[in-house]
């Protein structure tokens, strides 16, 4: 496997350079993915892969009589920049956003369930009351984003930076994993 800082890095450097999507484009995506949804493509889970220096992620679990033209319908916005987009209240449970860049955007009362969000540039965003139920934001730079009142069941942060994150109110459990995630002046409710 390769060295952990090195991929960091290299997917760090590729999310940097990020293309920026249209509005338009944004939007066809979103439509094509509402169809993989209703057609039975929600409920999968992701597997992950290092090649080289960098990680891939695939989607497990579809088993319709249409796979692939379903599979084509999936949002895939691995590595866009997503910064002139509007994403509050945005659907997109089950989608590839790996590698995106979304700096000082408002995602509040998006529902990101399932969707595999890893080694993304996500620094002073706002989750409030988004449902990221089992999405995985491994590896991201996250770093002042407010999670007050979200649905973190499940959510994966492994390795992510979290430095002074507002979590009050959000909905942890012993599901939500913070494996190796950087803290610092993080805010929780106060446990009684």
């Amino acid at each position: 496997m390769a060295n952990f800082e090195e991929t960091r890095q290299t997917m760090r450097e590729l999310v940097l350079k990020a293309n920026k999507i249209s509005s338009a484009e944004f939007e066809e995506k979103i439509e094509l993915h509402h169809q993989f949804l209703n057609e039975g493509g929600a409920g999968g889970y992701w597997e992950t892969f290092y090649i080289d220096n960098l990680i891939f992620g695939t989607y497990m679990g579809i088993t319709t009589s249409n796979d692939q033209n379903l599979r084509d319908k999936q949002a895939n916005l691995c590595f866009y920049d997503l910064n002139d987009i509007d994403l509050l209240g945005v659907r997109l449970q089950y989608a590839n956003c790996a590698g995106i860049k979304a700096e000082a955007k408002s995602w509040n009362e998006a529902d990101l369930e399932g969707s595999l969000l890893i080694d993304s540039v996500l620094p002073n965003c706002s989750f409030q009351y988004a449902d990221l139920y089992a999405a995985d934001f491994s590896r991201s730079d996250m770093r002042n984003c407010d999670f007050r009142g979200a649905s973190l069941i499940e959510t994966d942060f492994e390795n992510c930076d979290l430095s002074g994150c507002d979590f009050r109110g959000a909905q942890i459990d012993h599901t939500t994993k913070f494996k190796n995630a950087i803290l610092r002046d993080a805010i929780f409710d106060k446990q009684s």
